[in-house]
């Protein structure tokens, strides 16, 4: 398999004009690396994200039944990242 992957999809004219803009000052590959940086960086923080809220529900529901005798920092290392304020 592949390192990477091709993805289609369809721009609608602003979108790509704005991307043809804006592409010769972010690198040399222009519109379509501009395009998959924004892709590649979103998709990091939807990953980050959905982490972050697994292991928020993972620690409060070890703090919720302190029966089982577990710390949740055993588990997420810098638990306090994950706690509401």
């Amino acid at each position: 398999m592949a390192a990477t992957e091709t993805l289609s999809v369809r721009l609608s004219p602003e979108t790509r004009r704005v991307l043809a803009e804006a592409a010769p000052t972010h690198d040399a590959a222009g519109a379509s690396a501009l395009a998959r940086d924004i892709l590649e960086r979103w998709a990091a923080s939807e990953k980050d994200a959905r982490f972050r809220e697994s292991a928020a529900r993972a620690v409060s529901f070890l703090r919720d039944h302190p029966d089982w005798g577990d710390d949740p920092a055993d588990f997420f290392p810098g638990v306090k990242d994950f706690e509401e304020k």
